[in-house]
């Protein structure tokens, strides 16, 4: 490893911390207290998260909106389903303004079928196919797992989990493979959602930096867009600039200016997300060394291995939607242009659907979880997120043999109240 990939791997960790920091709130393990709201009330007049410390998703950039939140399976199924009574305007606070209407999670109605239909298309199987064997497998295992086999040890999170997902992601999307340039955007990518913060002096500076980001990191992508437009797409490539070139062709409407937005909106979050998930899932698996042996030895269990740990920690533990008119829930009245906080990571733990929920079992019976959405807004990214997983799952389970934690290092511990994770997963292996 030169000096400069060890200094871009340091950059990239302070910036991962900050984020977990942000999103850390008290420090405390949220789901003893989620699980007695969830088992006591339906829904609370007041945003949780506030109670932990932590940013608000439900009045992002701290407005003064009202706040409500809900922690059961069924209340948060039933909110996300009726997307006319809840709807997910509310999102375009902050930076969703710099998105216009790009922003697929703040869409509702018309404007999200018309965006999600057209990115929709992108995900083919062919090109899933293409993206699975072409780039995510290859890429993790020769680029970012084969260099450290040899040292007999590691940090999952630093030296491998937080590296491929955004040079996967840059190779989805169709960018040429840069180095610096994925550097680059991995800060901006981190700054952009280290931007909230529950202080609202720490907020002032910190979304000034999370909106030059975004700036900058349009400034990026715009001129690669450009550039794949001059030169013409070729009817066969697999990559996301491609198909939205070739969308605008076929009459979509996307210029140069929509297509950077879209692109922009999903960089941040696609790498991000898989960093954590992936880490918190071997942190479950490496707390119960049988089980992790039990999987290397059967590899149809891996798939139950992702879900339930996606169900189990999920990384981003709170939804948010806006009252489109006066409702209410379990007698509490929730006025229009109220917002409700879905904790969606207390209502995967919700033993009225999950038999056991607060127990770690990858053999229980599969039902929806809520950790990346439902319904029409279910994340669009969570094929090519699982995709990411298991190739490096799969990889780790092949290439680092009786792989256990490093006993010279602290074990690994899954925190946050938001953005859950391990800030290190120190292993060994044969």
């Amino acid at each position: 490893m030169t000096t400069t990939d060890t200094a871009q791997i340091s950059q990239m960790s302070d910036e991962f911390a900050k984020v977990s920091d942000v999103f850390s709130g008290s420090g405390e393990d949220p789901y003893p207290l989620l699980r007695e709201l969830r088992e006591s009330k339906r829904i609370i007049p007041g945003d949780i998260l506030a109670r932990f410390g932590v940013p608000s998703q439900a009045d992002y950039g701290n407005k003064g909106r009202q706040v409500f939140t809900t922690f059961r399976y069924d209340d948060c199924l039933a909110i996300m389903r009726d997307t006319q009574t809840y709807t997910s305007s509310l999102l375009m606070d902050g930076l969703g303004a710099f998105l216009e209407d790009a922003m697929l999670t703040a869409l509702d109605g018309d404007a999200h079928k018309q965006l999600r239909t057209v990115l929709q298309g992108a995900f083919t199987p062919q090109n899933l196919k293409i993206w699975q064997n072409d780039m995510i497998r290859p890429v993790i295992r020769n680029e970012f797992l084969a260099p450290l086999i040899p040292r007999k040890q590691c940090d999952l999170v630093n030296d491998f989990a937080l590296q491929f997902p955004v040079r996967v992601i840059y190779e989805i999307m169709g960018f040429p493979n840069d180095p610096v340039a994925i550097e680059q955007f991995a800060g901006w990518a981190l700054r952009i959602l280290a931007g909230p913060q529950p202080d609202p002096e720490k907020a002032k500076i910190s979304m000034a930096a999370a909106f030059q980001a975004a700036q900058d990191l349009y400034d990026h992508v715009r001129p690669i867009v450009a550039k794949r437009r001059a030169e013409g797409v070729a009817e066969n490539s697999a990559d996301l600039i491609s198909h939205l070139l070739r969308a605008d062709a076929q009459g979509a409407n996307l210029d140069d200016h929509k297509i950077t937005n879209i692109v922009r909106m999903l960089l941040p979050a696609a790498a991000e997300t898989t960093t954590r998930s992936f880490s918190n899932m071997m942190v479950l698996l490496l707390d119960r060394p049988e089980l992790l042996e039990q999987i290397r030895n059967d590899r149809s269990l891996v798939p139950k291995a992702i879900n339930e740990s996606l169900r189990y920690e999920p990384v981003s533990g709170f939804l948010a939607r806006q009252a489109s008119k006066d409702v209410e829930i379990d007698g509490v009245k929730i006025p229009a242009g109220a917002a409700i906080s879905l904790a969606n990571g207390a209502a995967n733990r919700d033993e009225a659907v999950f038999v056991n929920g607060e127990e770690f079992d990858i053999f229980r019976q599969i039902k929806p979880n809520l950790s990346f959405g439902f319904g029409a807004h279910t994340c669009l990214g969570l094929i090519v997120a699982k995709m990411e997983i298991e190739a490096a799952f799969n990889a780790v389970l092949d290439d680092l043999p009786n792989l256990r934690y490093d006993p010279s290092k602290p074990k690994a511990k899954i925190v946050g109240v938001t953005m859950r994770g391990p800030q290190a997963v120190h292993v060994v292996f044969d």
